[in-house]
């Protein structure tokens, strides 16, 4: 299977918000309370997308195969920390889980990073998410001092802030 990465048009948005939906309840399942994954609706990511697309507030750049996008990240430069790019989100159909395109997502970003001029890359991941941590600590990321955290019907979500510094 040929997987061609490419920066996304309005024309993926469906598909973008599909995903995003659909392994947001995968990802999270038994991680997060059941109500708040179901609050991400098709119709409100849908939505979110068109004007993350329309505005370029983020880079988003999808995975295509066979002319299907099956995945996607999007991320930005943080304009308040200097020399620090922010990836956003990173989610796959669950159909090209373990061929590496997480992998890929990331080598191209560190990829864009270094033509920005960037020396850090950073994400945050739900602190409970193993499987996520596992992987990007395998890519070089490491924990660093910062999270946020929201209550939802008096569950605490906390995310982590990894941080990666890019290769010179």
């Amino acid at each position: 299977m040929e997987i061609h990465l490419r920066n996304a048009a309005q024309a993926d948005v469906h598909a973008i918000a599909d995903i995003h939906v659909r392994s947001w309840k995968a990802a999270f399942d038994g991680l997060m309370p059941e109500r708040y994954i179901e609050s991400y609706t098709l119709p409100d990511r849908v939505e979110e997308w068109r004007k993350i697309i329309r505005s370029n507030a983020e880079t988003v750049v999808v995975a295509e195969s066979g002319g299907k996008v099956v995945g996607f990240m999007s991320y930005s430069v943080l304009p308040e920390q200097v020399g620090t790019i922010e990836l956003r989100k990173l989610y796959l159909c669950p159909t090209v889980y373990g061929k590496r395109l997480g992998s890929r997502f990331l080598n191209y970003l560190e990829i864009d990073a270094q033509a920005l001029g960037m020396t850090n890359i950073h994400l945050y991941v739900l602190d409970n998410n193993e499987s996520a941590i596992q992987f990007y600590s395998k890519h070089g990321f490491k924990f660093s001092d910062g999270f946020i955290s929201e209550v939802f019907e008096e569950t605490t979500i906390i995310d982590v802030l990894m941080t990666k510094r890019v290769k010179g």
